[in-house]
């Protein structure tokens, strides 16, 4: 039965990396996080602003693990360092979106009255869902496998 979300799910994953990399272009450029406009409705500015740059490391790694693992399994559904990968990446989503999430609850980040409030509570609620999805998917993939004797 999940075989038809397989293939889906590897593009979604393929573009959730995208997407990752984007947001960071998008937040150093000022195109989605317009400092002197956010400066004044952020309390702490310069600790938010700290703390939200440290994720930028992280990020472009989870990016690059989901890519390349999504590929590959787009390549060969089995493949076991990849499927290795996706399941650390997943638990990367999940664990990087509840922090966001729960940051953003205790120091109103939803409330900024900015389109960046909609993109934090997208990644927020968006990547640990996405994680637990792959988690799912991978492991029946597994199950599947198990089965086959591969």
């Amino acid at each position: 039965m999940h075989e038809q979300f397989w293939r889906p799910a590897m593009y979604v994953n393929l573009t959730v990396a995208v997407t990752l990399v984007l947001f960071w272009l998008g937040f150093y450029t000022e195109l989605i996080f317009p400092v002197e406009v956010l400066a004044e409705r952020i309390r702490h500015f310069e600790g938010y602003y700290a703390w939200e740059t440290s994720f930028t490391a992280p990020d472009l790694i989870l990016a690059a693990a989901l890519f390349w693992s999504a590929g590959r399994l787009l390549r060969s559904p089995n493949h076991a360092l990849a499927l290795i990968i996706l399941s650390a990446s997943a638990g990367a989503m999940m664990f990087l979106g509840v922090l966001d999430f729960t940051y953003g609850i205790r120091h109103g980040m939803y409330a900024l009255g900015h389109p960046f409030s909609w993109i934090l509570l997208a990644i927020g609620i968006g990547l640990p869902i996405w994680g637990a999805a792959n988690i799912g998917l991978v492991s029946m993939r597994l199950k599947q496998a198990i089965a086959n004797g591969e």
